[in-house]
């Protein structure tokens, strides 16, 4: 299933890093709000996703590499 996610690319596309949701909602048991921000030279990306289960470091490094390779092939969905 699509989710919104925010992604973080460096200047060559590597991502840097990812956040479900885009920074709009707060955790439903915290209630913290919390939100990625794109530093020099890097770009924030606002798109939707299958974002898979993830259990593993190894999981994380193979969701990122779809993510940036889904970047510089279709484009990169809403930058900002």
């Amino acid at each position: 299933m699509k989710q919104k996610v925010t992604v973080i690319t460096d200047s060559k596309g590597k991502v840097e890093a990812t956040q479900i949701g885009h920074g709009e909602m707060r955790d439903p048991r915290s209630g913290i709000l919390g939100s990625i921000v794109a530093g020099p030279g890097q770009k924030i990306h606002k798109i939707e996703f299958d974002v898979p289960q993830m259990t593993t470091h190894a999981d994380v490094d193979a969701f990122h590499k779809k993510l940036a390779d889904h970047l510089s092939t279709a484009g990169s969905g809403r930058k900002r």
